[in-house]
């Protein structure tokens, strides 16, 4: 192409086109494709060249990775490079790519081609590139196939003169054996011998490569401990010290006698270094190797307390540096070194001011870094101020940062069973702030739990922490003036995750109301028509909607709120019952009147009924179970006809009741070791329903010994469970007896109330359909059994089967019906399954059973993040690479994984073998002696092949039949001899050529009469008496029918 664009003119078109910057990138695409097609590599280089820049934009380009590889043969070096370039970024995901297996042989030649020396100069740097780039290649598309068969070249090009093919090959052995983790072991020993390396380059590749494969497993790597401990003397390459550095700092967990040793050259090293970054190194492995420099008899080598000191005056001045980099990363360095002196910053004032001043900075992760460090530095002293200041944070920040200072401010506090915490009141305040910030949604249940655990723990906070729960669940309404504007917005807002906890420290400890809001300034009403503080809690309890009375409350919420009314009417109740019997009650004591008493069970009766609808089984359950435990003690299911002293006085007889099922006595906190202790035990054994009994105080339940319609005064169930049944209608009867006609006697069966306001008398059992089969069995004189009682109950099912094991009666009658029966006896007894052909015949069918199920393609799972490649058109080739997904971390993390398992303490076994690239070679089979058929057979070809020989012999040679005109006698010299012509009589043969007679006749020449070959005629008798045979049979046949 002579007006082909360049990768200028592409990137000059794509600055000009801002509006159709798409339009224009989509017909680039376009003329990249016939641009590939050319045969010309320049023409394909210059297209992959643009391919590659618009890759970089976001454009997949995996489509023209065959184009790439084309390139990549390419004997030019410059082309060869825009191919290697083009395969690293377009085989994005090499382990689905088919083309990957096209640069097996060439990257392997390229590798080979490396020791290959030129005759004619006597060097062999001209193929030391190439194999530069063959190997910077595999670094990048490596797979596990890949890495099988280029491992050898790869271990081969270590012993390479060139130090740039050693450094560069020994930094691709690491992305082999992420692919290929087996070669770790076979490649170990020759990685080790690179340490000792004459060029420094190539030991700080050796270095490298040990260092990142010590990370994910340090064990396999102490036995070279001293080669490096060598190197971290003797070596003043800053940046091999680093990796140096690293390494022998991950050695030191599984090598403790290592961190003694290593003190003293990291000590020297701090102070003798300028750079930053080996500075940074060196602090932070004497910290990793402060936990284990503990003698064997408990005491601490003498130089300790000077190396301490040294780590933190380097720190401090990371931390006050103006650069961030090093503000962060003395941060981290302290992180380090408090896990083992944790009271190293009360010794040094002058940290703990700059870390405080790191809350502040600009950059959140220094104020996450500092934040982590704060721990620390709390005391019992000043805890309080150091919460304070964080909560003047919490309101100023936002984001993940405020989710972690509130994670932080209550880790400090419950820290160690609450060690640093002297005033629990003040910290259930911190915990009410802290379940008003909007925000942090995912902190609500871990606010929640430290709630409740400090209400169960610290008896003396649990009246203060009734009184706040009282204040968050009150909160929730609209207000004395009834519209919800009164209040403000922030004050009504509450995680949704601490209203459980609120209503459960109200219900538990109901009885601390009083003394709970016996003080001044405490909001007690919900609405202008509370009347008093259990009316407004139950009000709040039972409320199915937020203050705005529109959200409603989560399920689990609803639960706990309706059991939790419960136990504050209970309260209600006892407390009534006090005011009662306490005449001369102070005024000052919180009282429950009766008129409030009365308002709760009518809040109680109207809400309950509505929690009863709910879809959520647990809310129904309570809802219901609650409301029926009011209609059994009396309350009536509208109290807008009943007094306040009646319904008053039936809440005095029911409080003991109510007290003894709800709140017995308040619930105690369990230390961990005896909650271990009864896991550890396993579940309870069983035991009986007397042994349950035993410690039921049955006189509570005064309600339960008046006789019903279902049980007596003592409790036992009238008549027989056999006799209810959900299918029939029971009649009327004015004696209320159910007569027994097989027996001829009368049994007396009290007459029952069925739950509800139907009522009827017990009578006569009538069936749901047809009494036929009832009355048949009773007319012979027999008592009907249970199971002839339920014959027609749809909701019965019988577990006995029949002696036919049939359901259905057979059609048949007689011997032949017996017969069916007998033979479908295993098959009948669940039922017949029958299946509508649905209007297809029965040819139909069976024509499609014979037909073959063709195989449904099997769809591979889809990687999360990962999509999978469609057609290679042209509307596909926009598309950003970053929807098409690329590798996740998840493979990576698996890549480590399997790193991490070889192990290279065990030495090779026999099936550790170098893999070898070679051709299969078909092994030569045994000579087979043949048998005497196979002879036979031989000697017959052998006969027709002599007899054929014979018979060309005999035939006349060609000269004398072949010539047409006579002149091979005449060149011979032979005299001419006059023709004879024939007669005229004679007919023409029927083999003679027309075409031979043309030129006789035009010559004057007579040709000598043609003869067949004796084989031609020999062949025409064997068919003609074949032929004959054939109409003899068929002639004999014929005449013997």
């Amino acid at each position: 192409m002579v007006f082909e664009k360049t990768l200028n003119d592409l990137v000059s078109g794509i600055r000009s086109h801002k509006r159709d910057t798409a339009l224009f990138i989509s017909q680039s695409i376009a003329e990249i494709k016939n641009e590939l097609q050319s045969p010309d590599f320049f023409t394909k280089s210059n297209a992959l060249q643009k391919l590659t820049f618009l890759q970089m934009m976001g454009y997949t380009m995996s489509w023209a990775a065959f184009a790439a590889v084309e390139v990549m043969s390419s004997p030019r070096f410059a082309l060869k490079r825009v191919g290697y370039l083009a395969a690293c970024q377009g085989l994005d995901q090499p382990e689905n790519s088919p083309v990957v297996l096209l640069t097996t042989n060439l990257l392997q030649k390229e590798l080979r081609g490396a020791n290959v020396v030129n005759t004619t100069t006597g060097k062999g740097g001209e193929n030391i590139y190439h194999a530069g780039l063959a190997i910077n290649c595999l670094s990048n598309i490596a797979t596990e196939d890949l890495g099988q068969a280029l491992l050898p070249e790869l271990l081969h090009m270590l012993n390479h003169p060139s130090p740039y093919i050693r450094k560069k090959a020994l930094l691709c052995l690491y992305k082999v054996f992420l692919k290929y983790p087996q070669g770790l072991r076979l490649s170990y020993d020759k990685i080790k011998l690179c340490l000792e390396d004459p060029h420094p380059s190539v030991v700080s590749c050796a270095v490298n490569v040990i260092t990142e494969l010590a990370e994910k497993n340090p064990k396999n790597y102490l036995p070279l401990a001293p080669a490096f401990f060598k190197l971290l003397t003797s070596s003043a390459n800053n940046w091999m010290l680093i990796k140096v550095v690293k390494l022998l700092g991950s050695l030191v967990p599984e090598e403790p006698r290592l961190a003694r040793k290593l003190l003293e050259p990291l000590s020297g090293m701090v102070k003798s270094t300028h750079a930053k970054s080996l500075l940074y190194e060196s602090v932070h492995a004497i910290t990793l190797c402060l936990p284990y420099v503990k003698k064997a008899d408990g005491s601490q080598p003498a130089n300790i307390p000077n190396v301490v000191e040294l780590c933190v005056e380097t720190l401090r001045s990371f931390v006050s540096d103006s650069d961030q980099n090093l503000k962060y990363l003395g941060l981290v360095g302290f992180g380090s070194l408090l896990l083992s002196q944790p009271r190293v910053l009360h010794s040094h004032p002058e940290c703990r001011g700059l870390i405080l001043t790191c809350l502040s900075d600009e950059d959140v992760t220094i104020r996450t870094r500092a934040l982590g460090l704060l721990k620390f530095m709390a005391t019992k002293r000043n805890l309080v101020d150091l919460i304070s200041q964080l909560l003047s944070h919490v309101e100023a920040a936002s984001g993940e940062y405020r989710c972690q200072l509130v994670e932080e401010i209550i880790r400090m506090c419950s820290s160690n069973k609450y060690e640093l915490v002297m005033d629990f009141s003040w910290y259930v305040d911190v915990l009410v702030i802290l379940a008003g910030v909007r925000g942090i949604d995912n902190q609500g249940e871990m606010i929640a739990k430290q709630w409740m655990d400090v209400a169960w723990r610290v008896l003396p906070v649990r009246c203060y922490a009734v009184r706040r729960s009282l204040e968050i669940l009150i909160c929730r309404g609209p207000g004395v003036g009834g519209n919800i504007d009164d209040a403000k917005e922030g004050d009504r807002h509450f995680l949704p995750e601490v209203l459980p906890a609120a209503a459960w420290i109200v219900g538990e400890y109901s009885q601390l109301i009083p003394d709970g809001v016996d003080e001044e300034g405490l909001n007690t009403t919900f609405d202008a028509s509370s009347k008093g503080p259990y009316h407004a809690l139950i009000q709040a309890l039972t409320a199915p909607t937020d203050a705005a009375g529109m959200n409603p409350l989560p399920c689990p919420t609803q639960a706990v709120f309706v059991q939790n009314a419960m136990k504050v009417f209970s309260a209600a109740c006892q407390r009534n019952v006090e005011t009662q019997n306490s005449h001369g009650m102070s005024v000052e004591k919180l009282v429950c009147s009766d008129e409030e008493l009365h308002a709760c069970v009518e809040t109680l009766m109207k809400n309950l009924v509505i929690y009863a609808e709910s879809t959520d089984p647990e809310v129904k359950e309570r809802a219901f179970t609650s409301y029926q435990l009011l209609l059994s003690i009396g309350f009536p299911s509208s109290t807008s006809f009943a007094t306040a002293a009646a319904t008053a006085s039936t809440c005095r007889g029911a409080a003991v009741t109510l007290t003894y099922l709800l709140t017995p006595e308040p619930m105690k906190p369990i230390s961990a070791k005896a909650q271990k202790r009864l896991a550890a035990e396993g579940p309870p054994s069983p035991v009986s329903v007397r042994d349950l009994e035993k410690g039921v105080d049955w006189d509570v339940f005064w309600f339960a010994k008046e006789e019903t319609p279902w049980f007596d005064k003592d409790g036992n169930v009238k008549g027989s469970v056999e006799n209810i049944s959900f299918t029939k209608q029971l009649s009327n009867s004015t004696s209320g007896e159910v007569k027994k006609e097989a027996v001829g006697t009368t049994e007396p069966i009290p007459a029952m109330q069925p739950f509800g306001d139907i009522s009827s008398a017990v009578a006569e059992q009538v069936p749901f359909g047809n009494v036929s089969h009832m009355t048949s069995g009773a007319s012979m004189g027999q008592a009907p059994s249970s199971s002839n009682q339920r014959v027609g109950d749809p909701f019965y099912l019988n577990s006995r089967p029949s002696p036919t094991n049939a359901l259905f009666p057979s059609k048949g009658t007689g011997m032949e019906g017996d017969a069916v029966d007998a033979t479908n006896a295993a098959t009948t007894r669940f039922g017949v399954l029958t299946l509508d052909s649905g209007g297809e015949s029965e040819e139909d069918s069976g024509m499609k059973q014979k037909k073959k199920k063709k195989k449904a393609k099997k769809i591979p799972k889809q990687r999360p993040g990962v999509a999978i490649a469609d057609s290679d058109d042209e509307d596909d080739d926009h598309v950003p690479r970053t929807k098409r997904g690329s590798i996740g971390k998840g493979d990576r993390a698996k890549e480590f994984a399997n790193l991490a398992l070889v192990d290279l303490t065990t030495p090779l076994g026999e099936d550790d073998v170098m893999p070898r690239n070679e051709h299969y070679v078909v092994p030569d089979r045994p000579p087979v002696r043949p048998d005497a058929a196979h002879q036979k057979q031989k000697k017959r070809k052998k006969d027709k092949e002599k007899k054929k020989s014979s018979r060309k012999e005999k035939s006349p040679t060609a000269a004398v039949t072949g010539d047409l005109l006579g002149f091979d006698a005449m060149s011979f010299g032979a005299p001419a001899v006059a023709p004879t012509p024939l007669p005229a009589a004679a007919a023409p043969t029927p083999s003679s050529n027309p075409i031979n007679s043309a030129f006789d006749d035009l010559l004057g020449l007579e040709m000598p009469p043609f003869v067949e070959a004796p084989a031609v005629i020999q062949a025409d008798e064997a068919k003609a008496r074949k032929a004959a045979k054939k109409t003899s049979k068929k002639a004999k046949k014929k005449s013997k029918q």
